[in-house]
């Protein structure tokens, strides 16, 4: 019997695991160190940056542009505005609209924030092209519901405990 497909096969899933391993070890370094540094978890950093670049985003509006789901953004935002980094107001434009906004203090935060990991990963699978992070979308979903890793539609933020 030849044992060179089977070796292949090894080799393949010996590949998946440590790229598994590079990507959390990232995130897990990144958070530790975000939090020994600043304070701040990586998935609170995130929410500051989204803040940043879009103010006064609602909950719903920050699920979106984190790519998670909005439960797990309210707990982040309420963190944040236990800590006075963000606001929750009531939008000028429609009064059943909370947004959520970056106080100064929060403004003053970011000032010592570096890139985080998140917005790295983000970018290179835009860099990626929409049919090759289509294919690994897939592929991904595919492997976290056989592993039962899934529960129902709740993803939590990356770098959130």
């Amino acid at each position: 019997m030849n044992n060179a497909p089977l070796s292949s096969y090894h080799s393949e899933v010996a590949e998946v695991m440590d790229c598994i391993r590079f990507i959390f070890k990232a995130l897990r370094v990144a958070s530790s160190q975000s939090e020994k540094d600043l304070g701040l978890s990586a998935a609170q950093i995130f929410v500051l940056k989204k803040l940043q670049a879009e103010p006064g985003l609602s909950i719903n509006d920050l699920a979106s542009r984190t790519t998670t789901h909005q439960s797990s953004v309210s707990v982040v935002v309420k963190k944040l505005e236990e800590q006075g980094f963000v606001s929750r107001t009531t939008s000028k434009e429609d009064s059943r609209r909370v947004v959520v906004s970056l106080t100064p203090a929060g403004e003053e935060k970011l000032r010592q924030v570096p890139r985080t990991v998140q917005e790295e990963m983000i970018e290179c699978l835009h860099k990626m092209g929409p049919e090759k992070t289509k294919q690994l979308a897939g592929l991904m979903k595919e492997f976290v519901q056989a592993a039962g890793f899934v529960e129902g539609s709740y993803s939590p933020m990356i770098g959130e405990k």
